[in-house]
Parts: structure tokens; sequence; C-alpha cells
């Protein structure tokens, strides 16, 4: 084992203040427990140095924690057993009257299902087409085919996406919910309009500090007045507590509350649910299981043992507002054991719903979004249209960036947006309920919020594409899910093409298992969706296919060139369409999109479709520290081994085609290119092994080191270089640290990323936070006297922390802070 290095705040654990009391009660890790992970500390000695052979991975772990493994106090355990019974008898949100779907009408739309699939699937593959692309006995795929999924899909696509533009405007021009906040703020307040009621949840782990300050800003900014704001954090780590500063430094002191919970609320309710079956003995068996999947009826048991657990959870729910009075406080940020984003979504579900009584809307998003000042009033407008919405998403644009290849990956984002969802929402029946801005009824969510936590996928709990599974439980239910383009916010992209890649792959996972494997109710009552998950299943594997088929068949030449021109043609009119339509010259950076749509997410659906039982999330949390990990060579090949596949195959197809129709032997050198793209995808990783081998003797001789996350000292603003910063650290002896002032002394010098963006070819940086007019600003953290509202915000109070600027050390113990965190019972 190689020599240790201290951890700042990381004491004894039997120091509850974390600071250590002498010199040996600093916890010490080793350099490979540091690099590896063993430690329990995600931090290297230094930042570019990863271990050199094992196997490391920075994606998010999605490990659901159970109950009985939570650190609780004596209070905690006697509230979790002993708690007061709820008061919510009655359901304390509005739920509107629906008229039932008539027998007629749902074979009809049965009916047109089963039309589009069949006339999808003979557009993919067409039988005895005049022209053949592949040709294999009684299989072909035409380019008659391809040509009308490029060309007239997308013609079809483009037209419905415009109707829904149309009718989406005359709902905002008209809808007095959109134009009710210009008078909200502006009478008194008896006289103001009554608007339906909406709270924002925004969940996160381990955000950029800049992105997560930005997103707080622009929720705070909505013209729209929100009841409360609840932040669900993914995590009660020290290095967790960063994103619970920021947060109570954003809002006045009066008005926020930091809740740390030492259990999930997602897994009490599944426990007690699954105990109230096995009581019962009604524990579904896997024909029971299997019935309910296609008939999209609950299984017997499940309304007790519903009953049963909700009751359990709001009676502890219920116990610790009391006790911590969270409605008296209109923005709450909780703390939570992490998990995945599913179970902090659930988390901010009930506490909206029934602890701070939001009636009529929820509105989700992440911790890296912004959202337009209008954005909320577009949606309440929207989604009270008619009564069969469950549900409305938004224009979600990606951030302008000062590179090229993170605007070119963000171009899939724009006809996402704009065309893809509009034409779903045109048959209401929207898949992908985007989370970075997407607002539920809250009676609908609270009627699919059991099935949607419990979710299964080859009986493995499903960690990835809550959003869409949201939107198939709503659409299985026969209710309806909109998209207007009125409402917009901007997240943040992939700024690596791996990373990009893993993302997708996640996203793709999560496509299949919904559009492919979800009730049959689904599907079978929405013809759109029925030819959308045909297509999706399909037009992968047939692009794969073709490529490869003309690459190996160079006895007909001519036909990959036909092929190339008619994709390419294609490609070129989605690309004037864009150009015009969206009016930024982003989009004409398109073409370059689909080479590397091509390269690499069409290979990665294909593998996605095969590997849809996967739990992993993929990518790493957006942190300084956590993004600047490095990866091992086994967990890098993990997430995109097939890539590899993908570029050999298509690198000696290459070489193989043009030496035999040029008859050139010497021309396949040219398989040699696809070393080119399988470097770059291995780049980072080489480069992080050639600094461990480069640096690791100098730890070595610097002995004991200490450790700190990057994100803990402010940006500089200065460009920070790939080497690895000299410290000012004094040579110690063996058993010795050096002091904390003067480590932080050196470490504040380290030169940082900057956070700011330069402007470029693609525009200025989007960096600004959003801002409304003061006339035009919610009440939301406003002060009140003598019956009449003002609209000067309080002041800012920063949370008491012991250390603010040290946020991953744990606050010294304090009566105050305590109450503060909401841990005093």
């Amino acid at each position: 084992m190689g020599r240790s290095y201290g951890v700042i705040g990381q004491g004894d654990p039997d120091n509850e203040d974390g600071t250590a009391e002498d010199e040996d009660d600093r916890t010490v890790y080793s350099d490979v427990e540091l690099a590896s992970g063993d430690s329990g500390d995600d931090g290297y000695a230094y930042g570019g140095i990863p271990a050199a052979y094992e196997f490391v991975d920075p994606e998010i772990p999605c490990v659901v924690p159970a109950v009985a493994s939570a650190p609780m106090s004596p209070g905690e355990e006697q509230l979790l057993h002993h708690s007061m019974a709820h008061p919510w008898v009655v359901p304390p949100y509005n739920a509107p009257e629906r008229s039932r779907r008539s027998a007629r009408e749902s074979t009809w739309r049965s009916l047109e299902a089963t039309l589009g699939a069949v006339v999808a699937s003979a557009l993919l593959l067409p039988f005895g087409a005049g022209f053949m692309v592949i040709d294999i006995g009684s299989f072909g795929v035409g380019s008659f085919g391809l040509l009308m999924i490029a060309v007239v899909d997308f013609a079809f696509r483009a037209g419905a996406a415009s109707l829904n533009r149309r009718r989406v405007d005359n709902v905002t021009k008209n809808s007095p919910i959109a134009k009710g906040y210009e008078t909200y703020t502006t009478l008194p307040r008896m006289n103001r309009p009554r608007l339906p009621e909406c709270s924002i949840t925004v969940v996160g782990y381990r955000e950029n500090q800049q992105l997560w300050e930005d997103c707080l800003e622009s929720i705070k900014a909505q013209q729209y007045p929100v009841k409360h704001i609840v932040s669900v954090i993914d995590g009660n780590d020290p290095a967790d507590m960063a994103m619970a500063t920021t947060f109570a430094n954003a809002f006045p002191e009066k008005d926020r509350l930091v809740v740390h919970l030492p259990v999930l609320l997602s897994v009490l309710y599944v426990d007690k649910y699954n105990d109230t079956l096995r009581i019962l003995g009604q524990v579904p068996t896997r024909f029971e299981s299997f019935k309910a999947w296609m008939t999209g009826q609950p299984t017997a048991g499940h309304t007790a043992a519903h009953e049963s657990a909700l009751n359990y959870v709001l009676d502890y729910l219920y116990t610790k507002a009391a006790i911590g009075k969270w409605s008296h406080h209109k923005a709450l940020c909780f703390t939570q054991p992490h998990a995945h984003k599913r179970h902090a979504m659930f988390t901010g579900f009930f506490v909206g719903t029934y602890v701070l009584g939001t009636k009529d809307a929820l509105l989700t998003t992440d911790s890296d979004t912004r959202l337009e000042p209008s954005a909320a009033s577009n949606l309440m407008a929207m989604l009270f249209t008619e009564d069969d919405i469950a549900a409305v998403t938004g224009d979600v644009d990606v951030d302008r960036r000062a590179s090229l290849l993170p605007n070119v990956y963000a171009l899939n984002n724009w006809f996402a947006s704009n065309v893809d969802s509009p034409c779903q929402s045109f048959f209401g029946s929207v898949s992908r309920l985007s989370s970075p801005m997407a607002l539920y009824r809250v009676s609908d969510l609270m009627e699919v919020v059991s099935p949607w936590i419990m979710q299964t996928h080859f009986g493995r709990e499903a960690t990835t594409g809550e959003d869409r599974h949201l939107a198939t439980l709503l659409l299985s239910r026969g209710l309806k899910t909109a998209h207007t383009h009125a409402a917009k916010a901007f997240t943040d992209a992939p700024g690596k093409y791996v990373r990009w890649v893993k993302q997708q792959t996640r996203w793709s996972r999560a496509t299949y298992r919904e559009g492919l494997f979800s009730s049959p109710r689904v599907n079978s009552s929405n013809p759109w969706l029925t030819i959308e998950a045909i297509t999706a299943l399909y037009y992968p594997a047939v692009l794969m296919a073709s490529m490869l088929y003309l690459l190996f068949t160079p006895h007909q030449w001519e036909h990959l060139v036909i092929w190339l021109s008619t994709v390419g043609a294609a490609v070129v009119l989605k690309t004037v369409y864009a150009a015009i339509v969206g009016r930024d010259v982003r989009l004409l950076l398109y073409p370059l999109n689909k080479v590397l749509f091509f390269l690499g997410v069409v290979p990665t659906r294909v593998w996605a479709l095969l590997t849809t039982h996967s739990k992993k999330w993929g990518t790493s949390a957006r942190s300084t520290h956590e993004i600047s990990r490095s990866e091992s060579f086994l967990s890098r090949t993990a997430h995109i081994g097939h890539l590899l596949v993908w570029y050999t195959a298509l690198s000696v197809g290459l070489g193989y085609y043009l030496a035999t129709a040029l008859a050139k032997p010497a021309l396949w050198a040219v398989a040699l290119v696809g070393l080119v793209p399988a470097l770059h995808a291995y780049a980072d990783v080489v480069f992080a092994k050639f600094n461990f081998f480069i640096f690791a003797p100098r730890h070595i001789q610097q002995g004991r080191t200490k450790v700190s996350d990057v994100e803990a000292y402010p940006h500089t603003g200065a460009k920070r270089r790939f080497s690895v910063p000299k410290l000012s650290l004094k040579r110690v002896g063996r058993g010795s640290v050096v002091s904390d002032e003067q480590f932080e002394e050196d470490m504040a010098a380290i030169p940082l990323n900057p956070t700011k963006k330069d402007g470029s070819l693609f525009g200025e940086a989007s960096v600004t936070v959003f801002e409304a007019p003061d006339s035009r600003r919610p009440s939301l953290f406003t002060a009140v006297t003598d019956g009449t509202a003002s609209t000067s915000p309080s002041p800012v109070t920063p949370l008491p922390l012991a250390v603010p600027e040290l946020p991953f050390r744990k606050p010294a113990c304090s009566p105050a802070l305590d109450v503060q965190y909401g841990e005093a019972l």
C-alpha cells in the first residue's frame, strides 16, 4: 500500500465537529485508495492523477440504500416508528371531472394504431420495391423506403408541428392564466385574481456551482406567482452540502429552510407496500404480474398495500413537517441519502403536494436548467386548456458554447423540441416530458406515483427514464400530454464526445424500454406512438445493415453512391428547414451533427436495445471535482466498446470497398482510418495514465499531502493548464501534517477552470441569469406591511455555516444550526 494523504474536514468519526483534535485524529488514505475510490472519498491527492490499474468509473452510482443501513439518531428512530396520524383523509388537491372514453372510440384508436404499425413496417422493410439496397431472398430494403422515411416522414412531422404551434399561439394569446400575472402583483392582495396554484420542484446531484446558482435565480425570477420552491439534493455526504449552502444563500433567511432526511421516503413507501402484500398473502406471481402488464390493471392487493404505504409515509412526513414548521417557509431544500434521480423527485412530489398543500400543478426542473421568466405562466396556460391534459413540457434548448462540438451535439435537442415533441403534442401523446421543464397536474401525478417509483425491468429496478415513464403511465390512463413552444428553458449539454455517447446510451435505453416494453395499452390507444415505436426499433438497425451491406458488396459500387446521395439530400432538406424556422446560425452545422450521429448514436441505439436491462447512469456528476475524474481503460471500454466494433467494421469495409472497386490493393491502408475515432475516444484516459506514471513518484517523495475538493474555493477566472500545479507545500516529517491555514492559502492560489464562456461564432455564451422586472416579480419573497405588498425582496442572509467557504467541512454543532438544518426534534 502506498503512502497516505490526510483529507480536510474528514476527521475521526467519533469527533462530531469534523475537526481534528490533534494530528493523529485525521483520517488518512493511501494513494491507491484515494485514486480508486475505495477510501470513501471521491478525490485524488492531485486532481489529474487517477489509479493506474484499478477499475475506476466516475459515473453516478445508482444504489438504493436500505432503511436499516441509514444512520439515525434515537430521536429519528422513534419518530420513524411512532409518528403522528396525518390529517389528509381527503386528498388536499383539486381533481377535474372527466368523462370516460367510449368503447367505440377505444376500438377505433386501436385500429388506427395497428394500421400505423403496418404502414411504418412497410416503409422500413419494403418487399419487392423497384431498387433494393439490400436484397436477400424475399427480404429487401429499397431506396424508396429510405427516401420515404427520410423525407415524407419528416415532412409529416414538420406539418403536424406547425399546426400544434398555431394552436399554442392561440392558447397563449387568449388564456387568462398566461396574462394573469400582469395584474397579480399590481393589485391589492384581496383583489388579486384566482390563479391555479403551482409549486416548483428541482432536483440535483453535485451540480456545478455556477449552473446551480443560475437555476435558482431563474426560478426566483418567474413571473407566475409560485407557491413554494422545493429543492431535493440526491445525497447527504459532505460533498453534497455545497448545493445546500448555495440554496440557503440564494433566499432570505426567514423564507428558506434546509432539512436533512435520514431515510428515503420512496424506500419507506416501497418497503411498507411489499410488507403489506406479504401480510395479506397477496404477493403477485409472475403470471399475475404479466397479466397486469398486458391489461394495464393493478394486481390483487394493490389498493390495500398502496393505502397502507401511503399513510405510513404521510404520517412520517406530517410529524417531521409539524416539528420543523416546513409550511412556514417558501423555499425548502432537502438532503437525503443518495440513490438516483427518481427517488429525489418522489420526495419533491410528496412534500409539494401534501406538506405544502399545492392543489393544482407541480413544475419539475433540473439543477443545470435555467427557466425563462414566462415559462411557468405559459406551461400553466397550456395545462388548463383541457381537462384531459395531464402534463405539459416546453422548448428545452441547450446553452451556447464557445467551442464547436458542444454546439453540434445540441442540434438534436432543437429538432426534438421543435419538430418531434410538437408533432406528438398535435396527437396528444408526448412520449417524453423533459425533466428539465415539465408541468404535471397534481391529481394525475399522485395517481401514477406508486407504479412509477416501483417500476422494474426484467426483474430489476429501473433507474433511468423517469420522465418517459411518467408520460407512459399518464398516457396509459387515456390522458393527454402536450408541448408548448412558448415556455422556454436552457440546459447544459455534454462538452465531450464520450460523455455525449454515454448520455445518448442512457436515453436510448429508456426510449426502447418505454416504447417496446411498456404496457400494450399505451401503444394500442395512441396510433402515433405506435408508429414511433416501430420506427425507433427498425431505423438504426436498417441504417447499419444498409451501410455494411453496401460496403461489402463492391461489385455494385453505384448502389453506395445512390444510398449516400439519398440520405444526404434528406439531411440537407432538414438543415434548410431548421435554418429558416429556427433563425440560428448553429443549425447550419446539422450535417456535421448527423455524421457524429451516424458514427456514435446509431450503433449506440442498437447497443441500448440489447442492454435495456442495464441500471448504469453512465455520466458523472457535473461538479468541477466530479467531472474532472478520469476513468480506467476497462470502464471506458465497458461504455463505448460497441463503438470500437462499429469503427472497425466501417474502416475495414471502406478499405475493402475501395480496394476492390478500384482494383488497387494499396487502398486497404484506408482501413487504418478507424484508429482516429478510437484514439480520440481514449485520449483523456491515456493522458490521465501518463500523468499518473509521471507524477506518482513525486507523491511518494512529498509524503503525506492533504486533499480538498476544488469546488471549495472560488473561481479565479484564469485558465487551468493540463499540468499539475505546483503547491508550496512544506516538506514535513513522517507522521506530521501541514497546517490548515497554509494548505488553504496554497490551494486558493491554484488557477481553476473558468465558469464563464467566451463569445464565438455561435453567439454570446448564455451565462446571463434571467431576471424579471420588479413590477412583474411574484409575491413569493415580498415583505408585507399594513396589508400592502412590497416588491423589494428581503436581503439575503447567508447560511451561518462555521466555514462557509469550505462546504465539505461539517459545520460546528450549535443549537441554532441544528434547528436551521431541521435536525433538532
